[in-house]
Parts: structure tokens; C-alpha cells; sequence
């Protein structure tokens, strides 16, 4: 027997929600379309009065129940003008397709089905896409269409993937672009695969389902392809002895919307063709069930998911259902955060089977029983295990490590930490360092993980530094003499000399706490822990080019940066200051610097030397001064000039022509004065 055999989840439901319209007694319950393919199911209903329609018209009004295949939105527009109260029994991953068409026409883009053309579902699906859905059922027929705007490809639920795959290949030729929906139902997917194994071990393949069944009709067609003989039926009346002779080794499997009833009585039926030895086709049938109890963990393979409950395949009769509630031990606020569709999961027994032959499982409470057999083995070893942080409680966190756990404040961080908020929703790597069941009491720290680790890089660390490296770190603390770099581990100082080659205050100037930066390695003391680093060294030297930035002779301004006794530092920019020496601030003599120049003052100089070499540069105020005064002496004498039409060389020649009869005058008077003497 294949391990996925008879109704669906989705089947069972929509079954679910007739039986209960029909025990609430509120008037006629119809559905729409028969409710399943199968004939027997179809007429046991219509037993207990419930009719299928496929016209509105003319029927008094009472429940309608849409079946798993879902229906156009004209269905249940009409049904309401009418007066029917609907109950949907649409199959979620049927609802899903339904709204992946709707989306796509309204995004204006076409849309491919690939899938059987008339099939109830198939309808349904290019209902709500406006009928604008194109049916494609194989890979020829895909060949034959042409497109223009981008597409979306979607599968019926029960198609076979290979036939879905090929058409998807001859689109992705034929379409600029292409996105494809993958839509086939998991359990169909499973109960395919499952289909395709057993018949590559047996001698023959029954498959039991009726001949409108789409997905029986797979079925048959995927056991075919493997060359074993296959017999489909509808019911156990049509088995034949015949097909069952000389076989040591048959296969049986059923369609989603076969009943169990109708696979009992065909296995009935084989026990008496039945030719193994030693065991009959009863005891193999129950041997492919697994047998459960309460409070057992088991694994399974989820199947569906929907809103408030998860199905899960535990090779039990009937799939197993987990409650939204017993997904988690965690705020969730959808299923899929926490699980997926053919995920293997281990779940917990609660109650082998409910109301409605389910067994009722729990995954949170698995969980929980896993978790702590971990948590204990952390406990043990000391091994570190990752949570999540759920929220800020009173002296610390609280955070999920296969359940709730709580982690003091104080063994937060390396540090004080003042703001908790902003860890939740983080995932930390914790060490357990408590740990009673009996009192449901799971105590961690990060604190001793972040020590251990820091440790172990500061060992590393100190292997690594050496003299002339470039490293990355954190400022973490400034003082008046310099700023601590966090290096991954190790502090090292930058001195307030290394910080800039500009004159630096205060270490403020140039970083702020926090900030990321990189330094050289000046100097590496492993007995004394110590490192000295430097943030210039990583930065421009100004001193490069600086005889062609200030030739000997120019005239440059500066800021005066601090006095001293024998003159006066004048910065040119930030890192390159000269002298002004006391005998080049001004023509007199000055005793003090300060009398003629202030710290902070703007001053022109006169470059007199630069030794790059010895990042020195010789200045004079003085110079400067006299070149200024010459200059504007200059200008003056030649504005004076300009305005008389007078130049200095007529000037001059005036006044030479004046001395010399001066002199002239002077010679005769003394002769004059001779002879009278005389």
C-alpha cells in the first residue's frame, strides 16, 4: 500500500463542512457541482439529502457548499442575489491559485493554466482571472501559442510536475517574460512520488479512484511510465483475479478522492487472490500504518498549511493535524514563519485521534522536549547555543532557545548596557549557566561568550601587532594626552603629538568617541600590555613639496600659533609652522615677542629659508614689513608722478642742477674773501 493513499485534507474538509450542514438542519444543503469525483461519495450525500447543482436557477435558496475545486466568482455573487448562505470548501491551495490569477490580470499581464481544459478547478481558476486565463495541457500545445506581454504560469493542483516543467521550458522560449507560479498541491506531490517508488517494486499497480478523478488519472499515467502493469479501478466489484496471478509483489494506491471504505473493501477482495507466504494482503495493508500513541514524538512531512492549522503526513491513516496554538513557543502571526510545505518536522502525540479520526499533534511541545535534552547538553559542556531575544522584562531579556529562557541584565554585555530595547528581535550566542526542569528555570549569559571570545582575539591580537601596521579600530575614550583605540580586543593610545600634524588641544579636535579609523602601529609592548599608535602617520605629510608651496623670498600669511622667548611660531597650514626669531619681528629692538605679536594673530612673513629635510622654516615679520612699505612707496611715487606730469628723473635733475650752483656760488664768495684778506 502507498504510503499516501485515499482522501486529501482538502477533500476531508469540504466533506466536513457538508456533514455539519446537514446536522444543523437550517434548510436544503446543496453544493456546487458534485463535491467530489466519486460516485460513491457523490450518492452516499445525496442519501442524507444533500443535492449537487450546477444551475441556480429556479432552486429555493438554502446552504450552498462550494466544493474543493473551487468555483468562478460569478458562483458566489449569484448565490447571494439568490439568498444562499455559502460555505466555502474551496481547497486553500486551490484558493491560492485562484488568487495568483486574480493578481496577474490585474497586473495586465497574460496568464497560462497548465492543466486539464473543463476540469471544475481549471474553471474556477480562469474564473478569477477574469477569463482571461489561457488553458495549456501539454508542451505541444504550448509550442502553438504566441505572446507579447510578460506572463504568469500557474499549475492545476494536480498536475504532474514533469508535464508542468516541459510546458514552463517551451515558454521560457516563446515568452519575453516569463514568471512562474509553482502551484502543484504538496500532497499531491508527495502522493505522485509516492506512486512512482512503489511501482518500480512491484510485480502490478491497482490504483482505485474514479475515471473523473484528474489526479487518479495521474496517478495512473506516472505508474505507467514505469512499465509495470497497471489496473485502475473504481471499486472493489471491478477487480478481476486474472490480473493478480503469478504476482508475488502488488502495489495498491488510491486518489485523493477515494474513500477509505472503497480501499478496505478492495483490499478485502485481494485477500482472497492473495499468494505470499506467511502473510496476507490484510496484514501488509497494516503494516504500512504506523502505530502511535499519546505522548510520543514521531517525525512527519508537512503536507498544507493553512491559516489556523498545519497537516502533517505521519504514515499514519489520516494526516495529522497541528493547531495554530502548538506551532510555537513564540509569538508567530502566520504558519509559514514557522514551517513550510514538505518540511520535515518531529511532532508531539497529543490525542491519537480527534473527532474526526485525526490524530492531533503538537509541534510545540516537541520542541519543547528536544530543547531541553539540548539545553541540558549545553549545560553540560559549556557549549555556547544561539536565541533570539523576545522581549525586555524586569532585570534583563527574555530569549527563545528551544524555549523561554532568561538572561540577566548584569550578563548582558562586557559592560553596563542602559538601553535593552535595542536587542530585541537579535539573535546572541549564550552559555547556560543554570538550569532546573523541575522549576522550569533556564538562566543565560552572553557575558561569559563575549569574555571567552574577546580573550581568545586578544591572544591572536598580540600574536599579529607589529611595528609599521595599518589597522582598523574604535576610538573608545578620550583624554587631555591622547585617544584609547579599541583594536579588536586591545587598547592602544595614539599620543596627542600622533594625532595630527597639525598643533592639536585637545584629542576632541580631530576624533569623537565611537568612530571607526585607522591607525599605524608605532610601538608594540607585550610585558607591559602596551601599544602606541598614530593617526598622521596614515594621513598626508604636509611637509611634502613644501619648498615649492613657499619659495625663499615669497611673502605668505599665517596664524600666530604660540611665543616663545627667542620669537614667535607662525603656522602656514595646518602641520607646517615656521619661526619668526626675535630679531625678525620688527626694525627696533624688542625684548619680548608679545609686544609685537599676539597668539592667534594674522601676520604677513617673508619666507628666508626652508629645510624640508628638518621640517624648518625661517620667517621674518620684519622683511615683510619693510618690502610692504617699499612697495606702497613705490605705488605712491608713481600715483605722484602720474598726477603733475613730473617724473622723478626731471625731479632729480632739478635738484642736482641747484647743488651744483650752490657750489659754484660757494667757491667764488671764498675767492672773494681771499683776496680781500690778501
Amino acid at each position: 500500500m502507498a504510503e499516501h493513499s485515499g482522501f486529501c485534507s482538502g477533500v476531508r474538509r469540504a466533506l466536513d463542512l457538508a456533514e455539519k450542514a446537514v446536522q444543523g438542519g437550517k434548510g436544503p444543503v446543496y453544493t456546487w457541482g458534485p463535491l467530489v469525483h466519486n460516485p460513491r461519495v457523490v450518492a452516499d450525500l445525496k442519501e442524507k439529502g444533500i443535492e449537487p447543482l450546477t444551475d441556480l436557477k429556479g432552486v429555493p435558496p438554502g446552504i450552498l457548499i462550494i466544493r474543493a475545486h473551487g468555483a468562478p466568482p460569478e458562483v458566489f455573487e449569484e448565490a447571494r442575489q439568490r439568498g444562499f448562505t455559502i460555505l466555502d470548501g474551496t481547497c486553500p491551495s486551490v484558493r491560492r491559485c485562484q488568487r495568483i490569477a486574480a493578481q496577474l490580470a490585474q497586473e495586465g499581464k497574460e496568464i497560462v493554466v497548465v492543466g486539464k481544459r473543463g476540469h471544475p478547478e481549471v474553471v474556477g481558476i480562469c474564473g478569477w482571472s477574469g477569463n482571461r486565463a489561457v488553458v495549456v495541457e501539454n508542451p505541444a500545445e504550448g509550442q502553438e501559442r504566441y505572446f507579447t506581454k510578460p506572463v504568469g504560469v500557474l499549475a492545476q493542483t494536480t498536475q504532474r510536475e514533469e508535464n508542468f516543467r516541459d510546458v514552463v521550458a517551451v515558454l521560457k522560449d516563446r515568452v519575453p517574460d516569463l514568471e512562474v507560479f509553482q502551484t502543484i498541491c504538496g500532497a499531491t506531490r508527495l502522493r505522485q512520488e509516492a506512486a512512482v517508488a512503489l511501482a518500480r517494486e512491484v510485480d502490478a499497480m491497482v490504483v482505485i479512484g474514479a475515471k473523473t478523478s484528474s489526479n487518479t488519472m495521474e496517478l495512473v499515467k506516472l505508474c505507467r511510465q514505469t512499465g509495470v502493469p497497471v489496473y485502475h479501478i473504481e471499486s472493489a466489484a471491478e477487480l478481476c483475479r486474472e490480473w493478480l496471478r503469478n504476482k508475488d509483489r502488488i502495489g495498491v494506491i488510491a486518489g485523493a478522492s477515494t474513500p477509505d471504505v472503497t480501499i478496505e473493501e478492495v483490499i478485502k477482495v485481494m485477500v482472497d487472490y492473495q499468494r505470499s507466504e506467511g502473510q496476507n494482503i490484510e496484514d501488509m495493508y497494516a503494516s504500512t500504518l504506523r502505530t502511535i500513541q499519546e505522548g510520543e514524538i514521531i517525525s512527519g512531512k508537512v503536507v498544507r498549511i493553512d491559516n489556523d492549522e498545519v497537516l502533517v503526513d505521519i504514515g499514519y491513516k489520516s494526516e495529522g493535524i497541528i493547531p495554530f496554538q502548538e506551532l510555537a513557543d513564540k509569538q508567530i502571526s502566520s504558519p509559514e514563519e514557522v514551517v513550510k510545505v514538505g518540511d520535515e518536522i518531529n511532532v508531539y502525540i497529543m490525542k491519537v485521534e480527534n473527532s474526526e479520526g485525526n490524530p492531533l499533534l503538537s509541534k510545540r511541545r516537541a520542541d519543547h522536549e528536544q530543547a531541553w535534552a539540548k539545553l541540558a547538553e549545553a549545560y553540560e559542556t559549556g557549549q555556547p547555543i544561539e536565541g533570539e531575544v523576545l522581549q525586555v522584562v524586569k532585570g534583563g531579556l527574555i530569549i527563545f532557545v528551544g524555549l523561554r529562557a532568561f538572561l540577566p541584565a548584569s550578563q548582558v554585555g562586557l559592560r553596563y548596557e542602559p538601553n535593552l530595547e535595542k536587542y530585541v528581535g537579535q539573535t546572541l550566542r549564550v552559555r547556560v549557566i543554570e538550569l532546573d526542569r523541575s522549576r522550569n528555570k533556564v538562566i543565560v549569559s552572553q557575558k561569559v561568550v563575549l569574555e571567552e571570545e574577546l580573550e581568545a582575539k586578544r591572544a591572536a591580537l598580540w600574536q599579529e601587532l607589529a611595528e609599521g601596521q595599518v589597522r582598523k579600530g574604535t576610538v573608545t575614550k578620550l583624554t587631555d594626552f591622547g585617544a584609547f583605540v579599541d583594536l579588536g580586543g586591545i587598547e592602544g593610545l595614539v599620543h596627542i603629538s600622533e594625532l595630527s600634524w597639525a598643533r592639536v588641544k585637545h584629542p576632541s579636535e580631530v576624533l569623537q568617541e565611537g568612530e571607526e579609523i585607522e591607525v599605524m602601529v608605532l610601538g608594540v609592548d607585550r610585558e607591559r600590555e602596551r601599544v602606541s599608535l598614530g593617526l598622521k602617520q596614515v594621513l598626508p605629510d604636509p611637509w611634502d613639496g613644501v619648498g615649492e608651496k613657499y619659495p625663499v623670498g615669497s611673502i605668505q600669511e599665517g596664524i600666530v600659533t604660540h611665543i616663545v622667548g627667542f620669537g614667535a611660531f607662525v603656522q602656514l597650514e595646518p602641520g607646517v609652522e615656521g619661526l619668526v626669531h626675535i630679531s625678525q619681528l620688527a626694525n627696533h629692538r624688542v625684548a619680548e615677542a608679545s609686544e609685537v605679536v599676539q597668539v592667534g594673530e594674522k601676520v604677513r612673513v617673508k619666507v628666508l629659508d626652508v629645510n624640508e629635510k628638518d621640517r624648518r622654516i625661517s620667517l621674518s615679520i620684519k622683511e615683510a614689513a619693510e618690502e610692504k612699505a617699499r612697495e606702497e612707496f613705490t605705488n605712491y611715487q608713481e600715483e605722484a608722478d602720474t598726477a603733475s606730469g613730473i617724473t622723478i628723473g626731471e625731479v632729480l635733475g632739478d635738484l642736482l642742477e641747484e647743488k651744483e650752483a650752490e657750489e659754484v656760488g660757494d667757491t667764488e664768495a671764498a675767492e672773494e674773501t681771499g683776496e680781500n684778506e690778501e
